[in-house]
């Protein structure tokens, strides 16, 4: 079984001698230089056995949370400095591991191959990929049932949730306000004009008070559209 390791935000000139080493022991590593490209893979590649997070940014914690909510493979977090406060939230953000940037290649390799074994060996629960969509710097977790914008979570409730996730998840599409009440209503008791308005306009509010790029257009006689914008 080939065993794949990603990479965020590593160095690229060490890229080279790094995966020289990890193919000694079978692993394969493969590059993200941020999260947008690392949940991009994570949609598409599901064999992951561990990720690693290369950051001496100070707000690394948010991405690292919204990491944790792309994928079950364990996290191992590598900072230039050690800091032993700052290890105990990276834990509580989600990471499984927090080392000092190791002096070689081959301990960085060690721990993660350690991480691997506890994966593979001890607590691996299934190979079940997770359902996640990225639109910039929005992610959305449908396991875990989180909306991340620009690093910050945003909460919606059930329904706003799966509205915008409806169209977020077709960007360009005009549903129809019946396509709407039977898709998200589903089941439910039958909405007015007003529920859907307002659930909207609940979703618009969070988008624009977190900066997203992004907004619901209502296209004027025929319905709604997830548009995005322009980076």
């Amino acid at each position: 079984m080939e065993k794949w390791v990603l990479a965020i935000g590593y160095d690229k000139e060490k890229f080279n001698e790094a995966q020289r080493e990890s193919l000694k022991y079978g692993i394969l590593i493969r590059m993200a230089p941020d999260l947008s490209a690392a949940a991009a893979w994570l949609a598409k590649q599901n064999n992951f056995l561990l990720a690693v997070l290369f950051s001496d940014a100070l707000d690394f914690l948010p991405p690292l949370k919204i990491l944790r909510s792309l994928t079950k493979a364990p996290i191992l977090v590598m900072r230039h400095r050690y800091d032993g406060a700052e290890k105990v939230a990276a834990i509580e953000a989600g990471a499984d591991e927090y080392i000092q940037w190791p002096d070689t290649i081959p301990e960085g390799v060690a721990s993660c191959r350690a991480l691997i074994r506890r994966y593979t060996e001890l607590n691996r629960q299934d190979d079940e990929q997770l359902n996640i969509l990225s639109r910039g710097s929005i992610f959305i977790s449908v396991d875990y049932h989180k909306v991340f914008i620009n690093t910050q979570e945003v909460v919606f409730p059930r329904r706003e949730f799966d509205l915008f996730y409806l169209v977020a998840s077709n960007p360009g599409r005009v549903f129809t306000r019946e396509q709407l009440y039977e898709k998200i209503w589903i089941g439910d008791y039958l909405p007015t004009e007003n529920s859907l308005h307002s659930c909207l306009r609940r979703i618009r509010r969070k988008l624009e008070a977190a900066g997203a790029p992004c907004t619901i257009q209502n296209t004027r006689g025929v319905g709604y559209c997830f548009l995005q914008e322009e980076p």
